[in-house]
């Protein structure tokens, strides 16, 4: 009898001691969180697979220049932006569509912010004088650029303060006479009442005077985009919302920690944070795996993503920026060629692949427009911020490995992990989701053969004993 259960045990422990083993074998590290240059990285990857063949993100003069901000924001040259294809790159695409931009001090800001980003000149940028352009829009008497409106009011002094020249003060005092009773900016042409102002306005009215180092405005401004902050850590355009539950979106997240950053203040003190959440860990939440960003109940989109970019590296409009020259974006987001046998032994090349064309902007706020359920009289044009690379060589892109879109896509494996981890730390399961017949997990199929084993072992000494018993 002793020596039954003895060998029993034995037979049990050898049985079970590799079930130990590879279970721990199995078990996954959480999975290293992305830096935000990262994150930065892999979102300019997904817009580079986005960029069409002009040289735009969606035909957009704002959602391209912002694509030039945010890649030169991350280090890389804006003058590689030449996506997938290889062909126009962004800074042509800017060029030409400033020229149907000439009445719109917005959009003509805008395109200055990109170009001096990028190193250029905006007074002698591919032909064009785009700084006399942008004098030519300024009303002396009112001290408006353009009509006057929040967006070309603060476009246009941060241009002129990115590009090196002096704001008139009377610039200066008619945006700040635009800021409603309760902190917050609109973005019409005129004060609203309070409660009818947004977060994408205010921010952007906040960067445009603290860059001329106007701050007078930055208590009541900074008291009302914190009244804004959602319990998640981040801003809709407008809390309450008119349409429906307020929800946290990644444009206007970006623009307020643009803000916060221009105004002086940490995204990620204190007085920005609700319980463990702020506004970047609710930004970095919104990322998906391939490096785009997703705007609640719509999805992902370059529309959406290209604001991110800019804000992941702490960049403020304005804000003097060095890319390194030469530098471009991983290709891992772009499709592969495949070559096509030619007919003769003399093989063809492949052909350039052609990117699939961007997503239609979904009806977001973007930090110059308001959603499109709203009135008529919204700006026409989103100037987001959108970066976009060309294709580099072969060898810059072996070089990057792993790459940035490959570290989030690890770090975003949140499905498989179960709820309630945080999407940072999020367990990557697929190497133990795998390994057995019918989906059945290596470990577990192991245990149920031990389990086995040692049920015939003990049951056989079982039937035995209780057969000698007998007898």
């Amino acid at each position: 009898m002793r020596r039954l259960v003895v060998a029993s045990a034995i037979l049990a422990t050898l049985l079970t001691m590799p079930l130990g083993i590879a279970a721990a074998s199995q078990t996954t590290q959480p999975a290293t969180a992305p830096t935000d240059s990262e994150r930065a990285t892999a979102a300019l990857e997904y817009l580079l697979a986005a960029q069409g063949p002009d040289g735009s993100i969606d035909g957009k003069l704002g959602e391209t220049a912002d694509f030039v901000i945010g890649a030169a924001a991350a280090g890389y040259d804006p003058a590689t932006l030449r996506g997938c294809s290889g062909t126009t790159d962004a800074l042509t695409f800017l060029a030409t569509a400033s020229d149907v931009a000439t009445d719109d001090a917005a959009q003509t800001g805008k395109a200055i912010l990109a170009i001096v980003a990028a190193g250029a000149d905006p007074a002698n940028f591919s032909g064009r004088d785009l700084s006399a352009r942008l004098r030519a829009l300024y009303h002396s008497d009112s001290g408006a650029y353009g009509d006057g409106s929040t967006f070309s009011q603060s476009f246009a002094i941060l241009a002129v303060v990115a590009s090196g020249g002096s704001v008139p003060g009377e610039a200066t005092a008619e945006l700040a006479a635009l800021q409603d009773v309760d902190g917050s900016w609109s973005f019409g042409t005129a004060r609203v009442a309070a409660g009818d102002g947004d977060t994408n306005s205010t921010a952007v009215a906040v960067m445009a005077l603290d860059a001329t180092g106007v701050h007078s405005a930055d208590e009541a401004a900074m008291a009302y985009l914190a009244s804004q902050q959602l319990d998640d850590g981040g801003f809709a355009y407008q809390n309450p919302s008119p349409w429906g539950p307020p929800a946290s979106d990644p444009d206007s997240d970006s623009v307020v920690v643009q803000a916060i950053l221009a105004s002086g203040q940490d995204p990620n003190a204190a007085a920005w944070t609700r319980g463990s959440n702020d506004v970047l860990t609710n930004l970095r939440s919104s990322q998906g795996a391939d490096g785009g960003f997703s705007y609640p109940g719509i999805g992902e989109s370059a529309f959406t993503t290209t604001q991110v970019p800019a804000a992941l590296m702490r960049v403020a409009y304005a804000t003097a920026l060095h890319p390194t020259t030469g530098k471009s974006l991983p290709t891992s987001r772009c499709p592969t060629a495949t070559p096509v046998p030619a007919p003769t032994a003399t093989p063809t090349s492949a052909p350039i692949p052609t990117p699939t064309s961007a997503p239609t902007p979904p009806p977001t706020v973007r930090a110059t427009a308001r959603p499109i359920v709203r009135a008529a009289s919204t700006p026409t044009e989103a100037l987001s911020a959108t970066p976009t690379e060309s294709a580099p060589s072969a060898t810059a892109s072996a070089s990057a490995t792993p790459s940035a879109t490959a570290v989030v896509a690890a770090a975003t494996a949140v499905s498989s992990a179960g709820p309630g981890l945080p999407r940072d730390l999020a367990r990557s399961d697929s190497s133990g989701s795998s390994g057995s017949p019918g989906g059945i997990p290596t470990p577990l199929a192991y245990a149920l053969s031990a389990l086995a084993g040692m049920a015939v072992v003990v049951g056989g000494g079982w039937l035995l004993l209780t057969r000698t018993g007998r007898q």
